[in-house]
């Protein structure tokens, strides 16, 4: 692994003295992180499914559920996420 500032000076193109050997490390480490990336881009583009909530509770504890449901949905939109049936 080539450290960050070794890393900078090849992105600046001020380092003269990368051994082909470092060239085909630093290779290897960006085309694992591309798949890392791509993997957690797949994973936060599926929407979240929550459990059916019904729109008239009969008890208070059918009420609170709902409650918890409902405000576990906002956070989850405000914090940029999309929920099944969201458009």
């Amino acid at each position: 692994m080539i450290d960050t500032a070794t890393l900078q000076n090849i992105a600046a193109g001020a380092s003269s003295d990368v051994t082909p050997v470092q060239l085909a490390d630093l290779a290897a480490e960006l085309l694992t992180a591309r798949q890392k990336l791509t993997q957690f881009k797949e994973q936060l583009a599926k929407e979240i499914q929550l459990p059916f909530t019904s729109a008239s509770p009969v008890c208070d504890i059918e009420a609170g559920y709902a409650a918890g449901v409902n405000d576990s949905k906002e956070a989850i939109r405000r914090a940029g996420f999309l929920i099944e049936g969201d458009d």
